[in-house]
């Protein structure tokens, strides 16, 4: 096969989704660049949130030659610890699947898969390198696609994949991916706190659900990380401030104006105006200490300091722009693909964002092995990889969208917690 004729991929986002497909391409020998905006993997932030890799994520780990690994660096979850948050009586409910979920922070996870995707040799990780846009190459004699960066600079491929998250810049380049798009919110939101501390006794192996009065409306979830420390998310619903108003996140703003009117970033925000960083935290001190006093004494107070009101909960719809035509998560060229929240962003109540978005990278890997097999190719190229993509853009839907739509459904019912 002719050098021109040999796929050149960029992957635009190098989260848990993004850096495993690049593993598993160069599993078939397809050449993968992942650009990724963060100079270096997170440290704790409000997008560090804690996350739990169930049945799918860990196959799609196992497929990338990853999952023993990460085992190593996890906490296995086998069950859920609930505890009444006046009363302090503890119950414990194990987990009736077959494969326990294992516990990271998004950070670990990325570090975890990086390690092994820098020492492929298909694979290149450029760091602290954003896109601007993607766009098809004018030059009538050289097809293929040109990426954009932020510093102003162009990178050539033959192909792009989307793994660079809910407001995807690769989507939004192509109309024909970026049509189907809507952003629906739900009519939750959370609030975010972390501390370097854990309660005496607080095991590893399970989430812990803290149940506040039924009248409250929110209810807790705090999770032990493999690095020390606790994440504690503060689940709460349009009910919820009803009762306590000062909670309201601000009203969203535009990805430029992130800054203004309180928002930090486009994760979170310290409410502004007479809801300063102080006003929050001692509001929530006391709402803790009133409503869940049993789980507020086994806290350190310093916690309350780290709070943070995010984003009301959305997720990202995928419908067929024109009538007779199927959703899909690859332009009609088979050019552009998208995998993860780029494609399928999905609320947080079943847990299955990052799982979804791993096993979305198999899927696209699985298709090209199978276009590959029909033409019989030991290499592939590049008109079969745009085939492939193709496929995958077709057929993925289809199997991750109810999956989104539950979750949804979830995040829209009122608060019960038993």
């Amino acid at each position: 096969m002719t050098e021109n004729n040999i796929p050149n991929v960029i992957i635009c986002g190098g989260g848990p989704g993004g850096l495993l497909a690049s593993i598993l391409l160069n599993n078939i020998g397809i050449k993968a660049t992942v650009l990724e905006k963060a100079p270096e993997p997170d440290q704790w932030s409000t997008k560090s949130y804690s996350m739990v890799c169930g049945e799918k994520g860990q196959a799609a780990l196992d497929r990338g030659g990853c999952l023993e690994s990460a085992k190593e660096v996890g906490n296995v979850r086998s069950c859920i610890y609930m505890l009444d948050g006046q009363s302090g009586k503890m119950k414990v409910i194990p987990k009736q699947q077959s494969t326990h979920g294992i516990g990271f922070s998004r950070p670990l996870l990325v570090e975890c898969i990086e390690k092994i995707a820098v020492t492929l040799p298909h694979v290149t990780l450029k760091r602290g390198t954003g896109i601007s846009q993607v766009a098809i190459k004018d030059d009538t004699d050289e097809r293929g696609l040109e990426v954009h960066l932020e510093d102003g600079t162009v990178m050539s491929a033959t192909h792009v994949i989307g793994a660079d998250g809910k407001w995807s810049k690769v989507r939004q380049s192509f109309p024909s991916l970026n049509s189907q798009a809507k952003m629906v919110s739900c009519p939750s939101f959370g609030v975010s706190l972390f501390t370097s501390s854990v309660p005496e006794g607080w095991k590893e192996n399970g989430t812990h659900v803290i149940k506040a009065p039924e009248e409250c409306m929110f209810y807790v979830i705090a999770s032990r990380l493999p690095t020390g420390g606790l994440s504690i998310s503060m689940v709460c619903y349009d009910q919820t401030l009803e009762k306590y108003p000062w909670l309201e996140p601000p009203a969203d703003l535009k990805t430029k104006d992130y800054g203004k009117g309180g928002w930090e970033d486009e994760y979170s925000a310290i409410p502004s105006g007479g809801n300063s960083d102080a006003a929050l935290s001692d509001h929530l001190e006391q709402l803790f200490q009133e409503t869940i006093p049993s789980f507020y004494d086994m806290l350190d107070k310093d916690i309350f300091k780290s709070a943070r009101i995010n984003h009301r909960v959305s997720w990202l719809q995928m419908s067929a722009s024109e009538e007779g035509k199927k959703v899909s998560y690859s332009t009609e060229d088979g050019l552009v693909a998208l995998i993860g929240d780029a494609a399928h962003a999905m609320t947080p109540s079943m847990g299955e964002g990052g799982n979804s978005a791993m096993e979305s990278a198999v899927k696209l890997a699985d298709a090209v092995i199978s276009a590959m097999k029909e033409k019989q190719e030991s290499v592939c190229s590049i008109d079969t990889l745009s085939e492939a993509l193709v496929q995958y853009g077709l057929s993925r839907p289809l199997e991750v969208q109810p999956i989104q739509e539950m979750s949804a459904a979830r995040n829209n019912k009122k608060p019960s917690i038993k």
